[in-house]
């Protein structure tokens, strides 16, 4: 029974890290369509500085969305090597 629930509770981690990945991905596609989108606008100052701020927006979110998946990631690797150390002893 233990380790039914140590499978299922592998399988749901591992759910919600490809479902993190997925919508890290998605978002980086979404992205790199906000950015074709600007390439194609008139070009002047003013525009200029609006493109560069809104890219930077795009990239700060895209870090953050990788390092919270990284976390998670972590987390996760943390917990498992910590269950094999316990088994060890």
């Amino acid at each position: 029974m233990s380790s039914e629930r140590v499978g299922q509770s592998h399988g749901n981690s591992a759910t919600a890290t490809a479902h993190a990945s997925g919508k890290s991905i998605d978002e980086t596609n979404r992205n790199a369509e906000e950015f074709d989108k600007m390439l194609d606008r008139p070009e002047n100052g003013q525009s200029d500085m609006q493109y560069y701020l809104e890219l930077q927006r795009a990239m700060m979110k895209e870090q953050q969305a990788y390092t919270a998946l990284s976390n998670v990631i972590k987390a996760r690797s943390d917990a498992c090597l910590s269950a094999v150390r316990n088994f060890k002893q």
